[in-house]
C-alpha cells in the first residue's frame, strides 16, 4: 500500500462532528446527577471578612458546598504559588469563584449559591500597568514576600515575571546609526474564544477513587495535579476526555473540573457542572493585554545595528499558566533579523483582573504586531522597501538567534518572498490600497507522550494515545496516518481511544505546538514496534524470512506471491489473541546558546525552529477608518506536511483568528470589570469577514522532529497582526499603534497626521 503520510485525506472525525454525533464533555449522561454552580465575587478586589454557608445548606436540594472553609489549605502549584483554590484574604477579580454549589436543580443550586453569606469589603483595585508598577504602589499580592516560587523565577511586588536578553553594546551602537526610531505600543485582553464552553462531570468511586470527564487539553497533568491537592491515589483518578471543541490555549488550565470534583468528593452523587457562555467568560483565561516600546538603530544602506525593546505584560491577579509569554516575547521581538547588539527586557505584572493564561501561541501576536510596524516605520525613514529591508537584515544558514543559538533550516529569505509575491507586491493599486509583511520565528516542542498500538484476534487495531483532540484534527487524524502507514492498512481501519487516563498511554497534552511532533512520534513507533511483532510471527505461519515479508491492507504475505498470506486476525490469534506495539516519543536536547547573553531566562534556545511570514492587502476609507483585509498570504515552514489539509487548517484558521485580533478582538473592562464576555460585544470575525486566504506549505525539514516535521499550529496566528496593521499604513500613511486597531483608532490615526 503507498504511504498515505503527506496525501491529501478526509480527516477522520469530518463525518461525526459534521452530522452532530460527536460526543463532547456537556453531552455526557450519568446516571442521577446532581447540578453544580459557581457562586463568584462581584468586585475586582475586596477583603473577605466572613463567608457563612449555613443558611445556604438547609436549603431545598443542596447535597454539598465547597468554599475555602472545606477544601484544602493549598496554593496551586504554578511557577509562583500565589492562589488557592477558593480566595481566603482577598477576592482579586471580578468574577473570581468564591464557592460552588451541587443540588438536585440548577433552580436549587443557583438559589443557594445566591443565598451563601459573603462579607466583602471592596478595597481600590490596581488596573493598570503603571499602577501596578508604582515604586511605592498599592499590592495586588500583600503577602507576595511569603509566596514559595521555582527556580529563576522573579517575583518582587506587583512583578511576577522577568527576564533579559543582552547582547553587545546598544548605546554606543546607537551612535553609528543614520536613522534611529522608537515605537509605544498597546494591546488588549484577548480571550481564547473556543467555541464549547467548559464542562465537567465528577464521580466518586468505590475505595478512594475519582473519575472526572472533561475537555481538556492536558488531562494527565491535571488529573496528577487534582489528585496531589485533594491527597488522593492517582492511580485511583481517572480522567476520561471528550473531544474538545476548540481550546486554543485556553483549557490547557483545569477550571470547571476542580469545582465539580471538589464537589463530587463531597458527596454521594456524581455532579454536574456545565457553564454558559457568560459564566465562561467571566472564568475566561486571556490572551495578555500590555505595551511594548521598541527603539532601533539602522545604517542608510538598511543594516540593523541595535535594537532595544521592552515589553510589559498584565498578567491579572494570579500567574497561572501566564510565566511563559514573556519568555517568548524577549525571543521574538528582534527575531528573524540579524541585529548585532540587543538588550530586550520582558516582564509580567499583577492586576485585578481574569489572570491571563497561554492562548494560542502566547506572547507572539503582541510581540509581532509592535516589532513588525517598528521595523516597518524603519524602513520608511530611510526610503527602502520594506521587503527589501526586511530580505536584506533576515537571518540565513549559520547565524546565531538572540542568544547565540547556531541555527540551522533558516527559511525566512524564502518565506518572505513567497507571502510578499502570493499578494503582488511591487505591483500598482489603487488609492486606499496598501499592502504590508511581517515576519517572525517559532519553536518545535516534543510532548513527552507514551502510545500503544492493539491488534486483536477479530483483526481490529487500536490506537491509544494520551493526546487529547482539541479540533485540529492532530489526534483524530495525523496520528492514525503515521500508525496506518507503517502498518500498511488505511487510516480508516484504526479505531482510536484518545485521552483516556485510564489506558496505557500517556502525554503531555495540547500546547507550544507539540502534538503531531510529540504524540506523532509515540503513535509511529507504538506502529513499528507492533509492525515488528506481526512480522515475527508471520515468519513462523508462513515460512519466510522477515526481510522477504511485507504488510499490506492488513494482511503480512511473501513478497512477489501476493496469494501467500496471513491476516492480521491469524497473526494475533497466534500469539494468543493480541499483539500490541508500545512507543514513546523520543526528547531531543535544546540547542546550545550563550547563557552569558540572558537573564532569568528558563527558554533560551529553540529546537527544530520554523519560519512563518504573512502579507495583507487591506482596503482603508479614509473617512471612516474602516478597514476591509482582501487577502491574507501566509507562507509557513512546516518542516514536513504529515497531514497536509490539517496544515493548510491550521493556517487558515490562524490568518482568521490573527485577523481578529488585528481588528475587532478586545476585552473591555470598565471599573476593573470585564463588560463585554458575550460574543454579542466581544467581536470575532464570521466567514463574512474573511477574506480569501492563501496558506502557502514551505517544507525545510527540521533535524529532531518526525520526518522532519516542525510545529504547525501557533506560527499562523502571530504574524496576520503586523501584516494587517502594515497594510493600512501603506494605504493611508499612517496605522494605530494599538491592537485591534478598530475603525474609530484607524480614523484617529488619520485626523492626528492631518491635524
Amino acid at each position: 500500500m503507498a504511504s498515505v503520510v503527506g496525501t491529501h485525506r478526509i480527516r477522520g472525525d469530518a463525518r461525526a462532528k459534521a452530522s452532530g454525533a460527536t460526543i463532547y464533555t456537556a453531552d455526557v449522561a450519568l446516571d442521577d446527577p446532581l447540578i453544580a454552580c459557581v457562586r463568584r465575587s462581584p468586585h475586582p478586589f475586596a477583603r473577605i471578612r466572613k463567608i457563612d454557608i449555613a443558611n445556604a445548606c438547609a436549603m431545598p436540594g443542596v447535597a454539598a458546598i465547597v468554599y475555602s472553609g472545606n477544601v484544602p489549605e493549598k496554593r496551586l502549584a504554578f511557577g509562583i504559588k500565589d492562589q488557592f483554590l477558593f480566595p481566603r484574604d482577598f477576592v482579586r477579580y471580578a468574577g473570581e469563584p468564591i464557592a460552588a454549589v451541587a443540588a438536585d436543580t440548577e433552580a436549587h443550586a443557583r438559589a443557594a449559591a445566591a443565598a451563601i453569606e459573603v462579607d466583602l469589603e471592596p478595597v481600590e483595585p490596581i488596573l493598570t500597568i503603571d499602577d501596578a508598577l508604582a515604586p511605592d504602589g498599592r499590592l495586588v499580592h500583600p503577602d507576595w514576600r511569603t509566596y514559595e516560587k521555582g527556580e529563576g523565577r522573579v517575583l518582587d511586588r506587583n512583578t511576577c515575571g522577568y527576564n533579559r536578553i543582552r547582547r553587545g553594546d546598544v548605546d554606543k551602537a546607537f551612535l553609528k546609526a543614520d536613522a534611529v526610531v522608537e515605537s509605544r505600543f498597546f494591546f488588549s485582553h484577548g480571550m481564547p474564544a473556543y467555541i464549547e464552553p467548559r464542562a465537567a462531570l465528577a464521580r466518586k468511586e468505590p475505595g478512594g477513587g475519582l473519575t472526572v470527564w472533561c475537555g481538556s487539553q492536558t488531562p494527565y497533568d491535571n488529573r496528577d495535579s487534582l489528585a496531589e491537592f485533594f491527597g488522593l491515589d492517582v492511580e485511583k483518578v481517572r480522567f476520561v476526555n471528550q473531544f474538545v471543541g476548540g481550546g486554543f490555549g485556553g483549557k490547557l488550565v483545569m477550571a470547571a473540573e476542580w469545582y465539580a470534583a471538589a464537589l463530587a468528593l463531597a458527596c454521594d452523587r456524581p455532579v454536574r457542572l456545565v457553564w454558559s457562555r457568560l459564566e465562561d467568560s467571566l472564568n475566561i483565561y486571556p490572551r495578555h493585554g500590555g505595551r511594548a516600546t521598541f527603539r532601533s538603530g539602522a545604517r542608510k544602506d538598511g543594516t540593523l545595528l541595535a535594537m532595544r525593546a521592552s515589553i510589559v505584560f498584565d498578567t491579572g491577579a494570579y500567574l497561572g499558566w501566564g510565566g511563559g509569554s514573556a519568555l517568548i516575547a524577549s525571543m521574538l521581538a528582534s527575531a528573524p533579523y540579524r541585529i548585532p547588539d540587543l538588550d530586550i527586557e520582558a516582564r509580567l505584572v499583577y492586576t485585578n483582573k481574569h489572570n491571563a493564561g497561554p492562548v494560542r501561541a502566547p506572547g507572539g501576536p503582541q510581540t509581532n504586531f509592535a516589532k513588525e510596524l517598528h521595523i516597518d516605520q524603519l524602513a520608511r525613514d530611510l526610503r527602502i522597501d520594506p521587503l527589501e529591508f526586511r530580505l536584506r537584515n533576515a537571518w540565513v544558514e549559520g547565524d546565531a538567534g538572540p542568544t547565540g543559538q547556531r541555527l540551522d533550516g533558516v527559511s525566512a529569505r524564502e518565506v518572505l518572498e513567497r507571502a510578499a509575491r502570493a499578494i503582488g507586491w511591487g505591483s500598482p493599486k489603487p488609492a486606499g490600497r496598501g499592502r504590508g509583511l511581517a515576519c517572525t520565528w517559532w519553536f518545535s516542542s516534543c510532548t513527552e507522550s507514551r502510545a500503544r498500538v492493539e491488534i486483536t484476534g477479530s483483526g481490529r487495531v487500536r490506537l491509544h494515545s494520551g493526546n487529547p483532540e482539541v479540533g485540529t484534527g492532530s489526534a483524530a487524524w495525523a496520528l492514525p496516518m503515521l500508525a496506518a502507514d507503517a502498518l500498511g492498512i488505511a487510516p480508516e481501519d484504526i479505531e482510536i481511544v484518545l485521552a483516556d487516563t485510564a489506558s496505557a498511554a500517556y502525554d503531555g497534552g495540547v500546547g507550544g505546538s507539540g502534538s503531531t511532533f510529540g504524540s506523532g512520534m509515540a503513535a509511529e513507533n507504538a506502529a513499528k514496534d507492533a509492525r515488528e511483532k506481526l512480522i515475527a510471527r508471520a515468519e513462523d505461519l508462513l515460512e519466510a524470512r522477515a526481510e522477504d515479508i511485507e504488510l499490506r491492507d492488513g494482511r503480512a504475505r511473501v513478497r512477489g506471491a501476493p496469494d501467500h498470506f496471513v491476516d492480521f486476525a491469524a497473526l494475533a490469534r497466534a500469539a494468543g489473541g493480541v499483539i500490541e506495539g508500545l512507543g514513546e516519543a523520543v526528547g531531543s536536547d535544546d540547542p546550545e546558546f550563550d547563557a552569558s547573553l540572558v537573564e532569568s531566562h528558563s527558554f533560551a534556545s529553540w529546537m527544530g525552529p520554523s519560519f512563518t511570514a504573512t502579507a495583507a492587502e487591506v482596503d482603508v476609507d479614509a473617512e471612516t477608518g474602516r478597514v476591509r483585509v482582501r487577502k491574507l498570504a501566509t507562507a509557513q515552514d512546516v518542516g514536513f506536511a504529515v497531514n497536509p489539509p490539517g496544515v493548510i487548517g491550521q493556517i487558515e484558521g490562524g490568518a482568521v483568528q490573527g485577523l481578529g485580533w488585528a481588528l475587532t478582538e478586545e476585552m473591555r473592562y470598565e471599573d476593573g470589570r470585564f463588560v463585554n464576555p458575550s460574543f454579542g460585544g466581544y467581536l470575532l470575525p464570521t466567514a463574512v469577514d474573511a477574506p480569501e486566504i492563501e496558506a502557502i506549505v514551505v517544507e525545510h525539514p527540521s533535524k529532531e522532529g518526525p520526518r522532519g516535521m516542525k510545529g504547525v499550529g501557533e506560527p499562523p496566528v502571530t504574524t496576520p497582526a503586523g501584516a494587517i496593521g502594515n497594510a493600512i499604513r501603506d494605504a493611508v500613511g499612517v496605522v494605530p499603534y494599538q491592537a485591534p486597531m478598530t475603525p474609530e483608532r484607524v480614523w484617529r490615526a488619520i485626523e492626528e497626521d492631518r491635524g
